[in-house]
């Protein structure tokens, strides 16, 4: 389950600060465009909620990230309990300090399908989703992203706006019909972020996991 929420969250994580615009690029995606094209760092905290297919909750959880293009992140889960998610450019590092566990995985392939290559440059918007206007509620401008990728996790996302066109929520649905709801606060846009953030070493007597292609299994 770990993984599961924790590279949903990763992905979520990349969309945020993709890659650059393209010239001429049709509405909604330009807007999207323009947004990411203008972010270089991110930072903010988070609240997320993932439901099933009943409409039911099963997690809550917020904390903070911070994000550099290209390829650099860090998603911290600091409630219910501490977790955390750390992209280093290479290698994509998932830490449970409960289970004193670290997997490890190669970062290109762990996050290639979907949302995962906007950030580390290799895609645009409309290279990896057909994007569609999804209108107006709950105060915000969505835009709908369906993957055209069919490795995807996620049947769809959509992207949240404010008035001013800033990120201010992030929701996902599954293909085994699971919603999760990312609700950003406090964003902050092309601050400068200490490089330590991404860079992550397992803590001595870890139990460290290689998974993936190019990780050593």
């Amino acid at each position: 389950m770990f993984r599961t929420l924790t590279l949903t969250a990763a992905a979520a994580c990349f969309v945020l600060a993709s890659a650059g615009a393209r010239a001429g690029a049709p509405e909604p995606a330009q807007r999207l465009d323009h947004l990411f094209s203008q972010t270089h760092t991110l930072k903010a905290h988070f609240s997320e909620t993932v439901k099933n297919a009943n409409a039911a909750t099963v997690k809550q959880s917020s904390g903070t990230l911070a994000v550099s293009k290209p390829g650099l992140f860090r998603w911290d889960y600091t409630k219910p309990y501490r977790q955390l998610i750390v992209a280093d450019g290479s290698k994509l590092w998932l830490y449970d300090p409960g289970l004193q566990q670290v997997t490890v995985r190669n970062e290109r392939h762990a996050l290639a399908a979907g949302p995962a290559a906007l950030l580390a440059g290799t895609g645009k918007v409309e290279d990896q989703f057909v994007v569609s206007d999804a209108g107006e509620h709950d105060g915000l401008h969505w835009i709908r992203l369906k993957p055209r990728s069919a490795q995807s996790d996620y049947s769809s996302m959509q992207v949240g706006l404010d008035k001013n066109g800033e990120l201010s929520q992030l929701v996902l649905e599954s293909k085994l019909d699971q919603t999760t709801r990312i609700v950003f606060t406090d964003v902050e846009r092309n601050v400068k972020l200490d490089a330590g953030l991404f860079k992550f070493s397992p803590p001595k007597g870890a139990d460290v996991v290689h998974q993936g292609s190019g990780s050593g299994d």
